[in-house]
Order: C-alpha cells, then sequence, then structure tokens
C-alpha cells in the first residue's frame, strides 16, 4: 500500500512523471479493496492529467469507475477532470469522457 501511496504523493508535488513511474510498478489488481483500486486508478489517471494526456486519463478513469463506482463518484479529481476532457480532449476521447460525465450526473 506504501507503493501506491507514492503515486499520490508524487502527483501531489507536481512529480507527474516520477508518479508515472511508481504506477507503473504498482499491481493494482492485487489490491484487495475495490476502494482502494479507484483511489489509485485515479490518482494515476491525475498525473497523466497533468501531462495533457487525454487518452490515459480518460482510460484510468473508466478503469477507476468500473473499480468502484461509488468512489469514483466522490473523487473530486474526476469531478474537475471529466468535464474538461469532454470540451477539450479531442475526438479520441470525447465519447468515453461524455460517458463518465453521464455517471457523475453531469449534463452533456
Amino acid at each position: 500500500m506504501v507503493d501506491a501511496y507514492m503515486i499520490t504523493i508524487h502527483a501531489d508535488l507536481m512529480h507527474s512523471g516520477y508518479a508515472i513511474q511508481q504506477a507503473a510498478r504498482v499491481d493494482l489488481d492485487k489490491m484487495p479493496s475495490a476502494t482502494r483500486r479507484s483511489f489509485h486508478a485515479s490518482e494515476t489517471a491525475r498525473a497523466h492529467h497533468m501531462r495533457d494526456e487525454p487518452l490515459a486519463t480518460v482510460t484510468l478513469l473508466s478503469k477507476a469507475n468500473r473499480e468502484s463506482p461509488d468512489t469514483f463518484g466522490f473523487s473530486r479529481f474526476a469531478r474537475s477532470a471529466v468535464p474538461d476532457l469532454v470540451e477539450g480532449g479531442g475526438a479520441t476521447v470525447r465519447a468515453d469522457a461524455e460517458q463518465l460525465a453521464s455517471v457523475l450526473g453531469f449534463e452533456v
């Protein structure tokens, strides 16, 4: 779990590259808690969002939603990033971002 929280620490410090490197070392599928898997997927998405990587961001947010819709629904990052992805993520991610916006209760 400490290794997984390093993703958050690096993202909080605005070290997105280090957060992404740390995320590559952590196997979320081995975590028994769906809440934690969702949280850490969202945190990895946050690191990719900082690097302006909308495809990785929407993919990881979708994974966070699949892992735990409740955790995803309360994610402050998801609630702020999804509208940005709908508006400016580009055609490649728009449909997935709109689906996530719907899940979060936003009008699309």
